[in-house]
């Protein structure tokens, strides 16, 4: 194992941001542990205070070990680059054997050993939370004082209820005061409130204390939920308190006995919404590396309603290889947020090389934060930023011009190859001829793969395939290598030119019109001997002949463009490119479906029934209305029966209705605003405020018909004999 030998200035630097790291702890959390040991000293005496502080003070240790892990070789690497300039980002190179390198990293450490005086002067220590030092020793000095002086509950604090003064016979027992007192949970930093009013809005989590005072008391109260367990109310002198932990929203009411029926009050919890992550910088979530890059900041915002907790996780992977030849990396950082608890932004400069960038490469990454929900805080992943190194940024400035772009023919279409035609033709005055011929080529190649992709309808296969049939011939083919080929001269060779110049479509068939044998053995003779061919121009399409010869003369118009764009003259090829532009949208508005005209299939007319003036089985019966009762008839119903009309109208069946709205509790918008309109209309049947507001309610309730049209009902029995009559 090989020791290496680090200089002794650059390691005080790592070990000076430990040692801050855990004092900053340490000041932290050591007012935690005096208000913990205040609350044992009160509970358990001094030997209760005694472990509870040993105990925290083991966490603490624990806690500032942990945070200063991330002061490690890496993280000193990386601040001696971005503080040190004379280090030219190489100091990983102090950090290695000497003898395991060479050539010019060698000498690189050589000259960073001469300049390492230049890193005595810097200060990597990270700074002092100031404000969290300075509440957590306002707070924790508060509470140890408020704990350690508050008085003790003696024996006889609590004074019995007394039932001869408050009680007086023959009056009911009525609501004399109401208030509420709601305690958010700690971590929303909500301040305790109370309201006379029994309907809140809460947070989830909080605690609920109601204080009810009666004139005169009753024997026993309490409070009731339509779906829950009752909530006893204890009498403490003129009032009576309960209490209970807000988890979902509920409905409630104050009975006691002798008390007239009460309304119902609403309790609506506010759940903890989740964190938010937004991606600030960059403003895409892919990023292409630009030539010369070498450090990449990006930079996430976090916000939640109660507040974020400040550490957050990077999660940083590397990518690299393409196809299935890919190979991952990952690992995380730990970043503190900036600003208020509520929106917090992270950000850090990543360094390319380090992070093991390289041609062909990804670099992705992703926050993680967490809120400060007590207990269970929830954690959001935010969006993916991705960082990519394209592979033709590796080219070298002499190889550039070796990269061919390559674009699918079917990003080339006709019209775009005039454009190009005539944008070519008006620079010509500006390019050299040479440029000028490469660019003409280029259009042509663009042409060529237009040609083929057409020619694809008309059954061609091949790059001889072209419009119409059109083959270029070659003389450089190969002989069989059998006594059967014949020589061909120069007069066929002729003649074969001129029936491609031409527009011959007759590949297999001289001119004479007699067919020329195949050379036996050959894959073209068997396959005529033996086979069929479905690949021939008339079998491979199903359009109509007048189309085939539409896209036949379209080919040839590209064919003619081709030969004149391969030859550097853009200008003859134009009017060809134009007229295959023509012959092609004929082709598109070409007919290439047929319908067949068929008259009505009439029944025979019966003659023997002529002036008879008999109409039995004539007129159809008079079918009766389908019964279609809707899904919310009950609702409809009690909406129609709470109408303001003179006269007697329907009975309001409450019963009904609220069994309908708790099967379809589901889908309501406002279940509990439902139950408790119903409930004030039972109570009070006259209420004229209370209708209006149940009928409110009711019409929120009722189902949105549907901007579809819905499928008819099934046909009944005559129908279906008639269905079945036309089939």
């Amino acid at each position: 194992m090989t020791v290496v030998t680090v200089s002794p200035v650059l390691l005080d630097h790592q070990s000076a941001a430990r040692q801050r790291t855990v004092l900053d702890t340490f000041a932290i959390g050591l007012p935690v542990v005096l208000t913990l040991a205040a609350v044992g000293w009160r509970a358990f005496g001094p030997a209760g205070a005694i472990v509870v502080a040993l105990t925290g003070l083991a966490l603490l240790v624990l806690i500032s070990l942990y945070r200063a892990r991330r002061f490690d070789r890496d993280w000193l690497i990386g601040e001696l680059d971005a503080h040190v300039p004379r280090f030219e980002d190489s100091t990983a190179l102090l950090f290695r054997d000497p003898g395991a390198i060479g050539g010019l990293a060698a000498l690189q450490r050589a000259r960073l050993e001469d300049r390492i005086d230049a890193a005595r002067g810097i200060d990597l220590r990270p700074g002092w939370s100031q404000r969290p030092i300075a509440l957590a020793w306002a707070a924790g000095l508060i509470l140890s004082a408020a704990i350690l002086f508050w008085p003790a509950a003696g024996p006889a604090s609590r004074v019995a209820p007394t039932a001869a003064p408050a009680t007086r016979p023959g009056l009911a027992p009525a609501l004399a005061s109401t208030r509420l007192r709601i305690t958010p949970p700690a971590y929303t930093g909500l301040p305790v409130r109370e309201q006379t009013a029994l309907d809140a809005r809460v947070p989830a989590g909080s605690r609920l204390q109601w204080i009810i005072g009666f004139a005169p008391h009753p024997a026993s109260a309490a409070l009731t939920f339509p779906e829950g367990t009752p909530v006893p109310l204890v009498r403490d002198g003129d009032l009576w308190t309960g209490s209970g932990v807000a988890e979902a929203s509920r409905l409630y009411r104050i009975d006691a006995d002798g008390l007239a029926r009460q309304r119902l009050n609403r309790i609506d919890v506010i759940a903890d919404a989740a964190p938010v992550v937004r991606l600030v910088q960059p403003e895409g979530q892919l990023v292409l590396v630009t030539r010369g890059q070498t450090q990449w900041t990006p930079v996430f915002e976090a916000n939640d309603d109660y507040g974020l907790i400040r550490e957050a996780e990077m999660r940083i992977t590397v990518t690299r290889g393409d196809g299935e030849n890919i190979s991952f990396e990952r690992r995380t950082l730990s970043l503190q947020g900036q600003g208020d608890a509520r929106r917090l932004r992270f950000s850090t400069p990543l360094n390319l090389a380090r992070e093991g960038m390289e041609p062909a490469s990804d670099l992705i990454v992703q926050l993680v934060v967490t809120d400060n929900r007590t207990p269970g805080g929830q954690a959001v992943e935010g969006p993916s930023v991705i960082l990519r190194w394209p592979a033709d940024l590796a080219l070298s400035d002499g190889l550039d011009g070796m990269a061919m772009r390559v674009m699918p023919a079917y990003f080339a279409s006709q019209r775009q190859i005039i454009i190009d035609a005539e944008a070519l033709i008006a620079e010509r005055r500006r390019l050299e001829p040479r440029v000028y011929s490469t660019r003409s080529n280029a259009l042509g190649e663009d042409q060529a793969q237009l040609r083929l992709r057409y020619g694809q309808f008309m059954g061609e296969e091949a790059e001889g395939g072209g419009g119409g049939g059109i083959a270029l011939p070659t003389n450089d083919a190969p002989p069989l290598p059998t006594s059967d080929a014949a020589p061909v001269d120069d007069h066929d060779d002729h003649a074969d030119h001129a029936e491609a110049a031409s527009g011959g479509q007759d590949h297999g068939h001289d001119h004479g019109g007699a067919e020329t044998p195949a050379p036996f053995g050959s894959a073209v003779d068997v396959l005529n001997e033996f086979g069929h061919a479905h690949d021939t121009g008339e079998a491979a399409t199903l359009f109509e002949p007048r189309t085939r010869s539409t896209l036949a003369l379209a080919l040839d118009a590209m064919w003619s463009s081709e030969r004149a764009l391969r030859q550097g003259q853009p200008d003859q090829a134009l009017p060809f490119a134009n007229q295959a532009l023509e012959l092609l949208k004929e082709a598109q508005r070409a007919t290439r479906i047929f319908l067949a005209r068929t008259g009505p299939d009439l029944p025979p007319i019966d003659l023997t029934r002529r002036l008879t003036g008999k109409r039995e089985d004539i007129v159809a019966e008079t079918p009766e209305a389908p019964d279609r009762p809707g899904t919310d008839a009950v609702p409809a119903a009690a909406w129609r029966a709470l109408e303001e009309r003179p006269g007697r109208g329907p009975p309001l069946a409450l019963g009904a209705l609220e069994r309908w709205a708790r099967d379809n509790r589901t889908r309501l918008a406002d279940p509990l605003g439902l139950a408790a309109a119903i409930d004030a209309v039972r109570n009070d049947p006259a209420c004229l405020t209370c209708r209006r507001a149940l009928r409110t309610q009711l019409w929120r309730a009722l189902e949105r018909p549907s901007p579809a049209v819905r499928r008819r009902e099934a046909a009944g029995q005559r129908g279906q004999r008639y269905l079945d009559a036309l089939r």
